[in-house]
């Protein structure tokens, strides 16, 4: 008589520190491709599913080997530390791991705290399975071999090499089964049951204010079409979804690949809206109108677009490569094929007009953006500007010009926690301009806003107040980009009040009708 052993797995646990995001935790998702699980029992914890998620996560520490979490500065870093904190004095032994954009540009700052053991460099699929197989057969000395790792020896730090961005196409999907994709549902204004996923990793282009051409070393690397669309109805079969939100940070560089995933899209009649996908004004203005018409055709929605300035000058500084008129052709051709485009602006840069009149120089990057807002909106289509104040990001090439000038970054762990580019206030932007930056964004947003979707479980009475309402603040919005007038937002204020009520709202017809 023979008898079977049953092998328990080992368990790695992995913990999506930002409670606030909505989504699937993608980058998470993405570091268990090359990980074999048949001998590794991985268990993600987001908000999403565990409403009491840090607790959720101590807990499921019990037994584990290795734990991951993602990072950023802001809100999303005291989260990682806190519950690294308490992971760490509960299980002393156990490797805990911080990836993400706060490791990849501050390695050595991340390492520092007793709390955290290893840190991820970037790219970290192959990163992360070398580092499991090191942990796991505990043969440390092959630390150094890991590209893209951080790690110390007793108070010394190492860092090793950081290489270019790997072939994403040469590595395997990751198990759909892994987290519960209704969960991860959204709605947006392009559909109730909307989804995010990602089809490539880096940018080949050299935006200053940006950390990416530094990370991905500008190169660019894709999913082929036909992965895409693949990942696509593997995805549908495990969710149910009538929108898809694509994050790449540059979706558009190849015409060719963009042309077979949308056609794909269409000869699959998966009968989905595509939205917020992220590409260049220079790259679209040249995509032929037969590609256009396949977007539209294909539930292209809308994209999102760095103009960054309606300032030519300012354009050069920040090495965009593109000008204010492609912003303006691509607003046109946008127009002409019913695709709105969300383009997102900086004021604020750290240019030498700020040394010289820093009142003067904010107005004028203000008016730049209100006079560019003039010649994209009376094309038709209501397109909306995504207004930023320029908040220095480290490993940019911009960081040390900003230090320069004036700036002060945060000089530990702690300072970097209360570090969240929206909050971030620099010394030359002049104090009553943040505000005015805010007043823009909820102006532009009043102005473009579809919000058919966001309120749709709602009964029919509810929609037809908010109709109204939202005319009256469109009204105001857009007597305030006629007059430039920015000041004394009441109106700002009435309106995030009532959409977060909206929303709350919104939330408690969601649930009642799914439980019908």
């Amino acid at each position: 008589m023979t008898t079977s052993t049953k092998t328990t797995k080992k368990k790695i646990v992995l913990f999506a520190a930002n409670t606030r995001y909505v989504g699937p935790p993608l980058g998470l998702l993405s570091i268990t491709k090359l990980l074999d699980l048949k001998k590794y029992d991985v268990k993600i914890i987001t908000q999403n599913e565990y409403p009491d998620c840090e607790n959720a996560l101590v807990k499921e520490c019990k037994g584990a080997i290795c734990l991951g979490i993602s990072v950023m500065s802001g809100f999303p870093l005291k989260a990682a530390k806190r519950v690294s904190q308490r992971v760490k004095a509960k299980y002393p032994k156990l490797p805990i791991v911080w990836g993400g954009w706060l490791t990849t540009t501050l390695p050595e700052e991340s390492l520092k705290p007793s709390y955290v053991d290893y840190v991820c460099m970037g790219q970290g699929e192959r990163l992360f399975s070398q580092l499991i197989d090191v942990i796991d057969s505990r043969n440390f000395k092959d630390l150094n071999k890991i590209p893209r790792l951080g790690y110390k020896k007793g108070s010394k730090i190492f860092l090793s090499k950081r290489i270019g961005t790997d072939d994403i196409d040469s590595l395997p999907d990751f198990d759909m089964d892994l987290i519960k994709w209704e969960n991860y549902l959204e709605i947006t204004d392009f559909g109730k049951r909307v989804i995010r996923m990602t089809t490539s990793y880096g940018c080949p282009h050299r935006c200053s204010f940006c950390c990416e051409p530094l990370n991905s070393t500008r190169i660019w690397k894709a999913l082929s079409a036909e992965r895409v669309i693949n990942y696509i109805k593997k995805l549908k079969e495990k969710v149910d979804f009538d929108g898809l939100t694509i994050v790449d940070s540059n979706f558009f560089v190849s015409e060719e690949r963009t042309i077979k995933i949308f056609k794909g899209i269409l000869d699959s009649k998966l009968n989905i809206k595509i939205g917020q996908v992220n590409g260049r004004t220079n790259i679209l203005v040249r995509y032929a109108p037969s590609t256009w018409r396949l977007l539209k055709k294909a539930g292209l929605y809308n994209i999102l677009v760095g103009a960054e300035s309606g300032n030519e000058e300012i354009m050069t500084f920040i090495n965009k490569d593109a000008t204010v008129e492609d912003t303006v052709k691509l607003a046109k051709i946008c127009t002409k094929y019913s695709v709105q485009m969300l383009a997102s602006m900086i004021v604020g840069l750290p240019t030498e007009r700020y040394l010289n009149d820093k009142e003067k120089a904010f107005q004028e990057d203000l008016n730049g953006v209100i006079d560019l807002y003039h010649k994209i909106s009376p094309v038709g289509l209501q397109h909306q500007l995504i207004v930023f104040a320029f908040g220095p990001l480290p490993f940019s090439p911009l960081y040390n010009r900003s230090i320069e000038m004036g700036f002060k970054p945060p000089v530990d762990i702690d300072g970097w926690a209360n570090y969240a580019l929206r909050n971030v206030r620099v010394p030359w932007i002049p104090k009553k301009g943040f505000s005015k930056v805010e007043v823009l964004n909820y102006t532009t947003m009043a102005i473009a806003m579809d919000r058919s979707n966001l309120f749709s479980s709602f009964p029919p009475s509810i929609n037809m107040l908010i109709k109204p309402t939202l005319a009256i603040f469109k009204k105001i919005g857009e007597w305030r980009f006629r007059t430039k007038f920015l000041s004394f937002p009441l109106d700002l204020w009435l309106f995030y009040s009532g959409m977060y009520v909206f929303n709350e709202i919104n939330k408690i017809f969601k649930i009642v009708r799914s439980t019908r």
